[in-house]
């Protein structure tokens, strides 16, 4: 054997030991860009190679906020040159000031690539207000939610440095208890609708909204965060640091029914504001929540302590979907895990949890990854976004999961769900008649034997192979408990529809392919 080949023969017998892992989020640049792009007076200079801006400030939120790009985000563009000759400072600097002299605050963000080399920025005028600051992403090591809750709380240790421009007359002190809203930037998950129900639900109870920060402010609003009575924080990934450090009472987004009535008052003692707190709630309960009360005293919820669930998503929603739909309405959890920091579950661990799962969750919440399991490993399951990542667009603000809207409006996803599963389980309508003298359990239950020629007709009984009877029953177990006897009959139906076109015998190979048709994955 010549070297080539033996080299050869060693590439292919090798194992792979490692599998790349799937993320749910992305780097510390990317994170820190969102939050600071989403200031309306600022421009954020990406401090990275050529098109490093292209993925997450133009794909990346194109594919999920339907924005063509951000205009406000830009890149130093390093090229070999600059890294090797010229030094990294001077395009950097280059880009600095166009950016600069457009009248925006500019903030400067490494990027894994200026880490690496080495790359560093100081300012020319260091502590004089209105000149570039630079934030260290640590994009190397932290996450996109770690560098989110480290970037703004920098925008507020740096507040004394940024300028109202002339002619910019600062808002008085609000006069009515006000809140602040501290969370939402560019690219988090179901941002637009949620933050439209925390406003709707602020405005019942006779609050201002103080400041929205970062998403409907610029940078020298920061120092107005103080003038509030509360602060409330959508989200549990990030933002805490801020809404703490400001000093004002911190209040979490609620789901749900029982959380979002403690929320709201809890908030109206902390602004004083009691009396309009449970004028709002007695006001919901005949308008908003009419419609679940509808939905709660029909049928669907009859289903629901056999149609488990699964939920893959960051802190916020994760733990709010379970406290939720598992504890107020009594859907089974299967499994649940964090796909966000510290606490992450390995995508091994998720994808092993759900498909040894038994039976497996009507519907599973999480991101793309948690989509593509559910394709590769033909579960019975249905999808539903509740994370980022996903080819999935969240621009419409009717689609909440948190407040009292957000309850009606996950309810009635899940009965969606719960019928869509009930119809994809359904008999074909060309499903050939059952015997009238044998049940099919027990057709299914009977030992193989010889089918004659005169059995191959559609009211005859057909030999099922053990290997296919064990894959149907696994099959059938794997369903949620309401469905199992649709799925009975109609993978028998089907299974047996296809043997008659052949041979006359359900083997393995039979229902392998019935069960890759129907399984769900959509």
């Amino acid at each position: 054997m010549s070297f080539k080949q033996e080299l050869k023969s060693d590439i292919v017998n090798t194992p792979i030991r490692k599998r790349v892992t799937d993320l749910d989020h992305a780097g510390g640049d990317t994170g820190a860009m969102q939050a600071f792009a989403s200031l309306r007076d600022v421009n954020v200079v990406l401090d990275g190679p050529v098109g490093c801006h292209v993925m997450p400030a133009v794909a990346v939120i194109n594919y999920t906020d339907s924005i063509p790009y951000l205009q406000n985000v830009t890149c130093s563009e390093l090229s070999e040159n600059e890294v090797t000759i010229a030094g990294t400072l001077p395009a950097l600097k280059e880009k600095v000031a166009r950016a600069s002299a457009q009248g925006r605050q500019v903030f400067i963000v490494s990027t894994p690539v200026s880490e690496l080399i080495g790359a560093a920025w100081t300012t020319l005028d260091e502590g004089v207000k209105g000149t570039p600051l630079f934030f260290n992403s640590e994009s190397l090591d932290a996450d996109e939610w770690v560098s989110r809750d480290r970037a703004l709380l920098f925008l507020w240790q740096n507040r004394d440095h940024f300028v109202r421009p002339e002619g910019v007359v600062a808002p008085a002190k609000p006069a009515r208890p006000s809140v602040n809203i501290v969370g939402p930037t560019y690219g988090c998950f179901n941002s637009y609708s949620d933050l439209a129900e925390m406003k709707r639900l602020l405005a019942g109870i006779g609050a201002d909204v103080n400041v929205v920060y970062p998403f409907e402010a610029n940078s020298y609003d920061t120092p107005r965060l103080a003038d509030a009575g509360a602060t409330v924080c959508m989200y549990r990934e990030f933002g805490a640091s801020l809404a703490r450090e400001v000093g004002l009472p911190v209040f979490f987004a609620p789901f749900g029914l029982e959380e979002t009535t403690a929320f709201l008052r809890g908030l109206g003692e902390a602004l004083g504001v009691q009396a309009q707190v449970e004028a709002f709630i007695a006001l919901e309960k005949t308008t908003t929540l009419a419609a679940w009360q509808d939905i709660w005293r029909s049928t669907h919820s009859d289903f629901f302590a056999n149609a488990p669930i699964a939920i893959v998503a960051p802190p916020t929603y994760k733990d709010g979907l379970e406290r939720y739909l598992g504890g107020e309405l009594g859907l089974p959890i299967s499994y649940s895990a964090y796909r966000t920091g510290a606490e992450s579950a390995p995508s091994e661990a998720v994808r092993a949890a759900l498909r040894d799962a038994s039976p497996s969750p009507m519907l599973i919440f999480g991101s793309i990854n948690e989509r593509m399991i559910v394709a590769q490993e033909k579960l019975p399951s249905r999808f539903y976004q509740a994370s980022f990542p996903g080819a999935v667009v969240r621009r419409a603000i009717g689609t909440p999961f948190i407040g009292y809207s957000g309850a009606v409006w996950l309810l009635q996803v899940v009965c969606e769900i719960l019928f869509d599963t009930l119809f994809a389980n359904l008999p074909t309508s060309y499903a050939p008649a059952q015997r009238a003298d044998k049940p099919t359990a027990q057709i299914m239950q009977e030992a193989p034997g010889v089918v004659t020629q005169a059995g191959k007709g559609q009211n005859s009984v057909l030999v099922w192979t053990d290997e296919a009877k064990e894959l149907s029953e696994r099959t059938v177990k794997r369903a949620p408990f309401f469905v199992r006897v649709s799925v009975t009959k109609k993978l028998r139906a089907e299974a047996e529809k296809l043997a008659r076109e052949r041979d006359g015998t359900v083997d393995l190979s039979i229902v392998e392919e019935i069960v890759a048709k129907f399984a769900p994955g959509r």
